[in-house]
């Protein structure tokens, strides 16, 4: 009973759309209830319900933002077609249809409307089309989304979300996508056959994208605290999820150093036509450097030891230094390889 409880928890935690899909089943229900008891909703119900669903798929903080945004989309577009129809008529329904779409969609981008301007055009066009440009469908429309809203917003207080699942998972995901790409680099340090910084920012794009999720994972965590009373007993573990996500940003910009430095034809000071290059001597040091870096984060990830894996890399780097028998640009190249490595080695201290 008790690991099926803990089953039934941890897949909870994982899949925080099944608390998004309750929290806007039960928002829609009860502004469906609700919205019966407003004068005038009886033609146009179905608009509360819409504004509790816009309410409950954000944060707390973000419902009540986005929620305010809509409403106002709602107002500025139906206020363009009810314009736009006063002033043209009924007899170019054509002219008037493309007037309102363009000027919407061109208000939409404004600023003060944020995420949700999309709704300007089709709160515009629902105006024209199905409330004839009349004034009172805007004031219908906008004020039943805003009953609902009220109401996600509410059962938002009640269960607010709190997205650290997700954001562990990007942290995660983005860690293993980095040590991914550290090993690659270092097994194509000992074939002569490299590819230009083009191709390998071409063909690695995941990286990119992997940080960009978690960047937006670990934000959204951080505006769900505000008003979230369940939050406080997860803070401790929020300020090391950013630490982590803080920590794997500044080793990507180091993995994009080491790439420009491996895969770069570097010119040589005072010597237009020379290009410092690494020997097979210095490569495969470096290679072995960076795989275990990239072991270093997977142990972090899984709870490993990752103090082995920090001390054998910083042998390797040590070892190189010393050793290193190459011309002076080589050696330069080298040691900006060396720093930038170190500089992710000393990341996880």
């Amino acid at each position: 009973m008790h690991a099926a409880t803990r089953w039934l928890l941890d897949r909870w935690m994982m899949h925080p759309r099944i608390a998004l899909a309750l929290r806007a089943a039960v928002a829609a229900g009860l502004a469906w209830i609700l919205v019966r008891f407003v004068p005038g909703s009886q033609d146009y119900p179905y608009y509360a319900p819409f504004g509790a669903i816009i309410a409950t798929t954000s944060t707390l903080a973000g419902s009540v933002r986005e929620s305010l945004q809509a409403v106002g989309a709602i107002v500025v577009g139906g206020v363009i077609a009810w314009l736009v129809d006063t002033a043209t008529g009924d007899y170019v329904a054509a002219v008037t249809l493309a007037l309102v779409v363009a000027i919407s969609v061109s208000v939409a981008g404004w600023r003060p409307l944020g995420a949700m301007g999309g709704w300007a055009p089709t709160a515009a066009v629902f105006t024209l089309i199905i409330g004839h440009g009349e004034a009172n469908f805007i004031a219908a429309y906008g004020g039943l989304t805003l009953v609902g809203a009220m109401v996600g917003i509410a059962v938002n207080m009640v269960a607010p979300p709190l997205p650290l699942a997700p954001a562990r998972l990007a942290v995660g995901r983005t860690r293993t996508v980095l040590a991914a790409q550290l090993r690659e680099l270092g097994d194509l340090m000992v074939q002569h056959e490299l590819p230009t910084l083009d191709e390998w920012h071409r063909e690695h794009s995941e990286l990119r994208r992997a940080r960009t999720a978690m960047r937006d994972a670990v934000t959204l965590v951080h505006e769900s605290l505000t008003a979230n009373a369940r939050a406080r007993r997860h803070r401790d573990a929020l300020d090391v999820l950013t630490q982590e996500a803080d920590s794997l940003d500044r080793v990507s910009l180091l993995v994009s150093d080491v790439s420009d430095l491996v895969l770069l034809p570097h010119g040589v000071p005072g010597d237009p036509e020379g290009r410092a290059a690494l020997s097979d001597d210095a490569r495969e040091p470096i290679a072995r450097a960076m795989h275990r870096v990239a072991d270093a984060l997977d142990a972090y990830q899984y709870g490993g030891d990752t103090q082995s894996t920090l001390t054998a890399a910083d042998a390797e780097l040590e070892q190189l230094l010393r050793n290193q028998p190459g011309e002076t640009h080589e050696q330069l190249l080298v040691h900006s390889v060396v720093l930038a490595l170190r500089r992710a080695l000393d990341t996880f201290g």
